[in-house]
């Protein structure tokens, strides 16, 4: 969301320095622009979606359409964690949700949270039930 109302003001400035032929503000708002994509590009590639298979679970980058396998073999575990819901003065504001962690093989990990997948007991329950902890 800030990146988002960054570029709405670079791209205010970027315009409205043609009015007045400020150059300095045009080139500063470029590269501000330019700046804010970057940094739009890089989120991006942290955006994925999850498949689940008989044999393990696709990973595949929205941006790249890279797709990974990792098979349930690789999975050494899964832990779960229950993050705390919030609450304000007026009384809590949410109740809370679970999020996973898969550890595997090759030192990574993976986080599976309902907030970013819409399928996440489906993931949760065929890596549970295909690796032994």
């Amino acid at each position: 969301m800030v990146y988002v109302i960054f570029d709405f003001i670079c791209l205010s400035y970027f315009f409205g320095s043609f009015r007045t032929e400020n150059y300095k503000v045009t080139f500063g708002s470029l590269i501000f622009l330019a700046l804010s994509l970057f940094f739009h590009i890089n989120k991006m590639r942290s955006v994925y979606e999850i498949t689940v298979t008989k044999k393990g679970i696709k990973r595949k980058t929205l941006t790249s359409s890279k797709e990974e396998f990792i098979p349930y073999s690789s999975v050494l575990k899964v832990q779960t964690e229950r993050i705390q819901g919030s609450y304000s003065d007026a009384g809590q504001i949410t109740t809370g949700y679970f999020e996973s962690t898969v550890f595997l093989e090759n030192g990574t990990e993976l986080l599976i949270s309902p907030d970013h997948f819409e399928n996440y007991h489906e993931i949760i329950v065929a890596i549970r039930s295909n690796v032994t902890n």
